[in-house]
């Protein structure tokens, strides 16, 4: 069983995101970036709120929608467990989709609907790319002087 203490859980004060979400994307991550394997008993919806200092109700909305996306399931009588199905087949790639969906969640969080959230990554992707092609050019003139 993990205990509540390893999760290291703390409240972002200066977050938009609520603190539900929060704590929800934090177990997500752990549990995508393995640090929480698949049978592994999370802590109680109880022990976690008073670990934390938040409230129970938090705890549970948290769990119940990590539930809902498939991470964890619900054994009645014993409480919360890792879905047996999650696996981590590249660690590093479910560590940047863990990111990425944490980012998606906080534009949402803002008002974003989903197709403006698209719309913001795109732009951003595309500055990216025409600021590295740039830097390119930039270096290949300096190899043409």
């Amino acid at each position: 069983m993990i205990t509540s203490d390893t999760i290291l859980f703390r409240v972002d004060e200066t977050s938009d995101l609520p603190i539900w979400a929060q704590l929800r994307n934090r177990m997500a991550y752990l549990i995508r970036t393995g640090s929480f394997k698949a049978g592994d008993q999370l802590p109680s919806v109880r022990s976690l709120a008073a670990d934390a200092k938040i409230n129970y109700n938090t705890v549970t909305k948290a769990y119940r929608d990590l539930e809902l996306a498939g991470l964890i399931v619900s054994i009645r009588g014993r409480g919360m467990f890792v879905q047996k199905g999650v696996s981590v087949e590249d660690e590093e790639a479910s560590a940047i989709d863990a990111l990425l969906e944490s980012c998606i969640r906080r534009y949402l969080a803002r008002g974003m609907t989903y197709d403006d959230v698209r719309k913001r990554m795109n732009a951003v992707a595309e500055t990216l790319e025409r600021k590295a092609r740039e830097a390119e050019e930039e270096k290949q003139s300096y190899g043409n002087t």
